[in-house]
C-alpha cells in the first residue's frame, strides 16, 4: 500500500490528514517496525534506515486529537500534523494498544482516552494535564 496520490504535496491539508496517518502506520508495519513504550513517557521507534531508532512525544491535545512529535527529518517538516510521520503512527498505535488513545473515525485520528491503564502513566500524565497544547499549533 502506497500513499494515495498526491498524498505528499497534499498531507497538512485537513481532509487528507486520516488517510495520511493510516497510509504512515501501514507503511511502518510493513516494514515490520515496532513502537516501545519508554518509562518517561515517550515512544521509541527504530529507524528504517540504518542503525538507530527515534523518539516520539506526545506534544498534547488539539482539536481532540493527541498530537505526536517525532525527531526524524519527517517529523520536523511535516511537524503541523497531529501523526506527521510513520515513527508518530507507530506510537500512536502503540498508544492504542496500551488504551491511552484510540482511533476516532470522526476526528480522523486518534484520541485520547480519559482513563488508561495505571502501566502507562507517565504517557498518560502528558494527555491529561491541564491546559495541555500543542506548542506548534
Amino acid at each position: 500500500m502506497g500513499y494515495p496520490d498526491g498524498m505528499w504535496s497534499r498531507a497538512d491539508d485537513p481532509g487528507n490528514q486520516a488517510e495520511y496517518a493510516i497510509a504512515c502506520e501501514a507503511r511502518g508495519l510493513r516494514e515490520g517496525r515496532r513502537a516501545r513504550l519508554l518509562d518517561d513517557g515517550s515512544i521509541v521507534v527504530k529507524a528504517s534506515s540504518g542503525h538507530g531508532s527515534y523518539r516520539v512525544r506526545v506534544a498534547g491535545v488539539r482539536d481532540g486529537l493527541v498530537v505526536l512529535r517525532c525527531d526524524c527529518p519527517s517529523g520536523g517538516y511535516r511537524a503541523r500534523l497531529p501523526v506527521p510521520c510513520k515513527h508518530a503512527a507507530l506510537a500512536a498505535r502503540r498508544l492504542e494498544r496500551e488504551g491511552l488513545a484510540r482511533w476516532d473515525d470522526h476526528l480522523g485520528g486518534w484520541s485520547p482516552r480519559h482513563r488508561p491503564p495505571a502501566r502507562a502513566r507517565a504517557v498518560a500524565t502528558v494527555l491529561n494535564r491541564p491546559g495541555s497544547s500543542d506548542p506548534a499549533a
